[in-house]
């Protein structure tokens, strides 16, 4: 780390606040550029700091953060805006968009499997099986 002071004294400082302080800045669905932006740390110490404690610890601190988004939602789509409906529409679908990436588990779409039928396959399928089965049954042979 020699010749990287900013980031030694970013480092120094992550480690000196309280975690519980970082986790609730996560939870309260701050962006990462706004975390360092307000503690005054570049992006790669933050960064580094998530890789050092637990990942898992900030993708529940998002997930609680898709939550509060969630709640958002209702909230606006109570109380929208008669005369700026496309302006409550458009702030929902991006809290939608956040709680996904955020909690891709609840919230994210589902993907099913996708089924594919041909009737006219399974109709050419079923005259085959006729013929054969009239065939063993008469035990006439078709040329």
């Amino acid at each position: 780390m020699a010749g990287r002071p900013k980031f030694r004294q970013d480092m120094t400082l992550l480690e000196e606040l309280p975690h519980d302080m970082i986790v609730s800045m996560f939870e309260a669905g701050k962006s990462q550029t706004t975390i360092c932006y307000e503690l005054g740390i570049g992006r790669r110490a933050l960064e580094q700091w998530i890789e050092d404690t637990d990942p898992s610890i900030i993708a529940r601190a998002r997930a609680i953060a898709a939550d509060k988004l969630a709640v958002e939602t209702m909230t606006i789509a109570d109380d929208m805006d008669v005369e700026h409906p496309q302006r409550d529409v458009q702030r929902i679908r991006t809290r939608q968009w956040l709680a996904e990436r955020w909690d891709q588990k609840t919230y994210g779409l589902q993907k099913a499997a996708s089924i594919n039928i041909n009737i006219q396959d399974l109709r050419m399928a079923a005259l085959r099986h006729v013929e054969v089965v009239d065939d063993l049954s008469t035990g006439e042979r078709q040329d």
